[in-house]
């Protein structure tokens, strides 16, 4: 876990600096006291992972943003609580799938993936 927390210090500092804020604006807003924060960016406290998610929130952070704090802080990605996500993840990577197989499940994705950025520009999540 100290790997983690060293990770952790400086991304978080980074992406609170990114939005202009003080470590006090950022506990605020994460509803934290201000030394956790203070204690997070100089590594010597490691979060739980619902620390970080509040933070994350706090932050507004992009899923990508969202999903290296979680691993920066060593907590896996939330993708891998979607059993879906798991299974596709573990076909994908099956070396008994064959090419044509794997092949036609990426199509499949690509085609997913459109449907889901023109549903989102449409607004109609």
């Amino acid at each position: 876990m100290e790997d983690s927390i060293s990770e952790f210090g400086p991304q978080l500092s980074e992406l609170r600096q990114a939005r202009g804020w003080s470590q006090v604006k950022l506990a605020q807003q994460a509803g934290l006291d201000p030394s956790t924060v203070s204690r997070f960016e100089a590594g010597s406290r490691a979060p739980e992972r619902e620390t970080v998610l509040k933070i994350a929130d706090a932050l507004v952070l992009p899923v990508l943003d969202r999903e290296r704090l979680l691993a920066s802080a060593g907590f896996r990605s939330e993708a891998w609580d979607d059993p879906m996500l798991a299974e596709l993840a573990q076909l994908l990577n099956d070396p008994a799938m064959s090419s044509e197989a794997s092949s036609d499940l990426r199509v499949l994705l690509k085609i997913a993936i459109q449907h889901g950025r023109r549903a989102r520009e449409a607004g109609l999540h």
